[in-house]
C-alpha cells in the first residue's frame, strides 16, 4: 500500500508557510525582539559593572569637595554640586548620591529605589577604598614598610581547568543560565500552536473525518502531521537562538552579565553529535505531546488550554536547574525529563563533555519519544477519541 505521509507533510507545511502571521510570530518576531532585549539587557549591566558615565554628588562639606579635587580623583567622572541640602537634591532627583560631613564621618546617602543612585554609590565607595588603600601604602612606604609584608595571608586564585592545562571554555555565567532555559521553552511552545490547528482546529473546521476516510492509513495521518509540528518547532528554536547570536553581537556583554566578552567554545564532533539528537529527539516529544492533547480535546479552545499546562510544567524542570552551572548536574538529572536536556546544554556550555550523561539523556528522551507515539497510535485507532466533539 502506497503511504501517504510525505504527502499529509508537505501539505501541512505548505498550509502552515501560507498563514503570514504564523510566519511573523514564529520566525521573524524573534530575531527583532531578542537582540532588541539583549541589547538593553548588556547596557544595564555594562553600567553595573563599568559604574555610571557621570555621578553627580551633592554635597553641603567643604572637607569632602576639598578631597575629590585630588588627583587620584582626576579623570573619575565625577561631579560634585555644592548645596546647603544634599538630601533634597537627592530626592528631586538633581544628583544621584548625597554626602555630608559628621566630624571627620562622612556619610554618603543614596536612593536605594533608583538603580542610577545605587549604581553611584558602589562606584563613590569603591574609589574611596582605593583611594584609602593608596594612601596607606605610600604612606607606609616612606616608612620603609611593604604594605603586602603586613598581609598574613597572600592568595591567588584559579580555576581546576587552568591549573591542569585546559581551555576552560564556556560562553559566560549568564548564557549558560539563559540559552538552556530559552531553548526549551521554545521547543515545548514552539509547536503548540501548529499542532492544535491540525488537530483541533480541524474538528471545528469539520475537514478532520473526510480526511480519515480517505486511502491514507491513520498512522500516515499522524506521522505526517508529527513531522510538520516537528519541523515548526525546530526552525522555532532555531530562529530564537539565532536571535540571541543576533543579541551578542549587538552586545557580546549582554551575555556574560556584563564582565568579559564570551570565550570561545570548541566542540568535539561526538558531542555536536549528540546535542543535535537530544534537541530533536526532545522537540519531537513535546510535538506529540501537545498532538496527543490537542487530538482529545473538542476545540481549539480546550486544545489551548491542555497546551497551556505543558508549557508551565515544562517550566518546573528549566527555572529549577536556571541558578545550577554545568559541574553541579548530578548523574540521576539525567533521568529527568526536560531537566536533563538542560543539563546537557549547560555542561557543553561550560566545556564539559560527559557522554556517558549525554547517551543517558538521549536514551531517556527516546524513551519518551516512543511511549508519546505509541499512545498516539493508540488514540487514533479509538474513534470516540478521534471524532470526540
Amino acid at each position: 500500500m502506497k503511504s501517504y505521509t510525505g504527502i499529509i507533510f508537505k501539505k501541512e507545511l505548505l498550509d502552515i508557510f501560507r498563514d503570514r502571521r504564523s510566519i511573523v510570530m514564529t520566525f521573524l518576531l524573534p530575531l527583532v525582539l531578542y537582540p532588541l532585549m539583549f541589547w538593553f539587557m548588556g547596557s544595564q549591566q555594562a553600567a553595573h559593572f563599568d559604574g555610571p558615565s557621570e555621578t553627580v554628588i551633592a554635597s553641603s562639606s567643604a572637607a569632602f569637595r576639598a578631597l575629590l579635587e585630588d588627583s587620584f580623583f582626576d579623570g573619575a567622572s565625577v561631579s560634585v554640586v555644592e548645596t546647603d541640602d544634599p538630601v533634597a537634591a537627592l530626592r528631586d532627583g538633581s544628583a544621584d548620591v548625597a554626602v555630608s560631613a559628621d566630624g571627620g564621618l562622612f556619610r554618603i546617602i543614596y536612593d536605594a529605589n533608583k538603580t542610577s543612585s545605587s549604581m553611584s554609590v558602589s562606584h563613590i565607595t569603591g574609589l574611596l577604598s582605593t583611594y584609602n588603600h593608596t594612601a596607606q601604602a605610600l604612606a607606609l612606604a616612606e616608612m620603609g614598610i611593604s604594605l603586602e609584608a603586613l598581609a598574613p595571608v597572600s592568595f591567588d586564585t584559579e580555576t581546576l581547568a587552568a591549573e591542569e592545562g585546559e581551555d576552560p571554555g564556556g560562553l559566560g555565567i549568564f548564557l549558560s543560565m539563559m540559552l538552556p532555559m530559552i531553548l526549551v521553552l521554545l521547543l515545548s511552545t514552539g509547536g503548540m500552536a501548529t499542532a492544535i490547528d491540525l488537530f483541533a482546529g480541524e474538528k471545528e473546521r469539520r475537514t478532520f473525518e473526510p480526511l480519515l476516510c480517505t486511502a491514507a492509513r491513520r498512522t500516515d495521518i499522524l506521522a505526517g502531521k508529527l513531522g510538520a509540528v516537528t519541523v515548526i518547532s525546530l526552525l522555532g528554536a532555531l530562529t530564537g537562538i539565532g536571535g540571541l547570536v543576533l543579541g551578542y553581537i549587538l552586545n557580546p556583554r549582554a551575555m556574560t552579565l556584563g564582565l568579559d566578552d564570551a570565550q570561545g567554545l570548541a566542540l568535539p564532533p561526538l558531542t555536536m553529535l549528540f546535542i543535535a539528537l537530544i534537541i530533536m529527539a526532545m522537540a519531537v516529544f513535546f510535538s506529540g505531546l501537545h498532538i496527543l492533547l490537542s487530538t482529545y480535546a473538542r476545540s481549539v479552545k480546550e486544545g489551548s488550554t491542555y497546551g497551556t499546562f505543558v508549557m508551565l510544567a515544562s517550566y518546573v524542570p528549566v527555572f529549577a536547574t536556571m541558578t545550577k552551572l554545568g559541574g553541579d548536574f548530578e548523574f540521576w538529572t539525567a533521568f529527568v525529563p526536560v531537566m536533563n536536556v538542560t543539563g546537557c546544554l549547560k555542561m557543553v556550555l561550560a566545556g564539559i563533555n560527559d557522554f556517558a550523561y549525554f547517551g543517558a539523556t538521549l536514551a531517556v528522551t527516546a524513551a519518551f519519544v516512543v511511549i508519546v507515539m505509541l499512545a498516539g497510535r493508540y488514540m487514533f485507532k479509538k474513534e470516540n477519541i478521534m471524532l470526540r466533539a
